[in-house]
């Protein structure tokens, strides 16, 4: 099983952005789009777990979040398409969907326990 995060956005989010105010979570989901380079696990607050991937493949897991491919995919929240920015937890760790294929995040218990936080 694959856990995927996403850094959710409101309404209200969008058009605050829109309007020209800061947005930190929308700043965050902006710097990951371009891959894990510029990952800070300060950003981990932004990310909610949207849905769980009945696979332990994170290649499969990917594919099943954008093609209907026959793995069962159970929606947590809201999602969207995964893709670069996103984290996938398999087995106790977290990858970031990245340019190319994943990168393993090293992560802190105390930063793993904030996912979340500001959702």
């Amino acid at each position: 099983m694959i856990t995927i995060f996403q850094i959710p956005l409101t309404d209200e989010q969008v058009d605050a952005y829109n309007a020209g105010q800061a947005v930190p979570s929308i700043d965050a989901k902006r710097k990951l789009m371009f891959g894990s380079k510029k990952f800070n696990p300060s950003m981990l607050k932004y990310f909610r777990a949207v849905a769980e991937v009945h696979t332990d493949d994170l290649e499969k897991a990917f594919e099943a979040t954008n093609i209907p491919t026959g793995i069962i995919v159970d929606k947590i929240w809201q999602m969207h398409s995964t893709s670069v920015g996103d984290i996938f937890e398999k087995d106790d760790r977290y990858y970031m969907v990245d340019s190319f294929g994943f990168k393993e995040l090293r992560l802190f218990e105390d930063e793993i326990e904030s996912i979340g936080e500001a959702a």
